[in-house]
């Protein structure tokens, strides 16, 4: 629905909007190279996009995070900036103690980044700011963000606080920003279960889950996944905590297939693979492997024991994560009494205009052997 200019504009430039009437729809970021060709940042007639209009989103951000939230109290690290939900599309901002680490999804972010970053040292004036852009995200936008990836270096790494435990995150190597912050609530809520049972945390990137769980009284913990990288800060993260964990670099459907196998179970499973569908040409697949996954991690689960499943796939529903869960668990041969139903930390909101960016579903439930009488 863009008439795109005649004179051809570099991408990202920031240009003003109207209807085919001539009508004043609104400001925001171009770029005919994506495949999303306008994201408005508003639709103010009288709001221009400049360093006060950047600093006022940032600042009712930060309101929402100390002022509302107060994670501060608990956690010294949150998302920030959360995208279309905070007012500013194609931008992620996320707090890892005095380190701002800022992923541009945008072209349009490159031009005003002194903006976004003279806002965060008003707010924060401790602060250490580092541009963490994504490669894949730059072929995507036509772009180069080498420049201010360049001018704002990441350290190597920061350690954070989150609730009960320390987390050192790889800002180097590590994945998105370095860390998943949108499983903070959850892996306390689930640490709240671990007492004296034995633990599985599957696709355990830097060790969160299982850490989590051990101290909170677990029995043992076992934490696996693929990148090798990430296994080596798990293990920084499980001395950091001085706890002891078994992590093992192999892949998830393997182990889980040995397991079965060998009939060996868990009283605690966690399931948090990475995102499985990016577009829409993936969403079939993505069904197929988080039914997989699922089917192979229920049989570990020992009777009553509990799973944890998630998905932070946007493009599967929660209603389609769900159906996806039922047939894996009469595949498997179980009933799930789930008790739970949740999503990302509250650091990362969504919003009605945008309900799409309620994006993760975390699943807690029982799991039970099939029988007539299973509960």
């Amino acid at each position: 629905m863009i008439r795109h200019p005649q004179k051809r504009i570099k991408p990202g430039t920031i240009v003003e909007v109207v209807s085919k009437e001539g009508n004043f729809i609104g400001r925001g970021i171009y770029n005919h190279k994506s495949n999303i060709g306008i994201r408005l940042l508003t639709e103010n007639p009288s709001e221009q996009l400049n360093c006060e209009f950047f600093f006022k989103k940032i600042e009712q951000a930060k309101i929402l995070r100390e002022e509302i939230l107060k994670i501060q109290k608990t956690s010294n690290s949150y998302r920030l900036i959360h995208g279309e939900a905070d007012g500013l599309s194609g931008l992620i901002i996320d707090k890892f103690a005095d380190v701002f680490v800022i992923e541009p999804y945008s072209a349009g972010y490159i031009d005003i980044m002194s903006w976004i970053v003279s806002s965060l040292k008003s707010l924060y004036p401790d602060s250490q700011i580092a541009v963490r852009p994504d490669e894949r995200i730059a072929l995507k936008e036509g772009t180069d963000f080498s420049k201010i990836a360049t001018n704002y270096r990441c350290p190597d790494f920061v350690e954070i606080k989150e609730n009960h435990i320390r987390m050192k995150v790889n800002l180097k190597t590590g994945h998105k920003t370095g860390f998943f912050l949108d499983q903070r609530e959850n892996r306390l809520t689930l640490s709240q279960h671990c007492e004296g049972k034995d633990v599985l945390d599957c696709f355990c990137y830097t060790g969160g889950f299982a850490i989590s769980a051990m101290l909170a009284g677990a029995k043992s913990a076992t934490g696996i996944d693929l990148d090798e990288k990430a296994l080596e800060t798990a293990h920084e993260n499980a001395k950091l905590n001085a706890v002891k964990i078994s992590f093992i670099h192999v892949n998830v459907f393997d182990y889980l297939r040995k397991m079965i196998s060998e009939i060996k179970k868990a009283d605690v499973v966690i399931l948090d693979p990475s995102k499985l569908a990016g577009c829409t040409d993936e969403i079939k697949r993505a069904h197929r492997t988080y039914g997989d996954i699922n089917k192979l991690g229920m049989q570990v689960v020992k009777p009553e024991g509990i799973l944890l499943t998630c998905s932070c796939s946007g493009l599967v529903s929660e209603h389609d994560f769900l159906s996806i869960l039922t047939r894996s668990a009469a595949e498997a041969g179980v009933i799930l009494q789930i008790f739970n139903i949740s999503g990302a930390s509250s650091d990362h909101p969504f919003s009605t205009i945008f309900p799409e960016g309620r994006y993760l579903k975390a699943v807690f439930a029982r799991v039970f052997p099939f029988t007539k009488r299973a509960f």
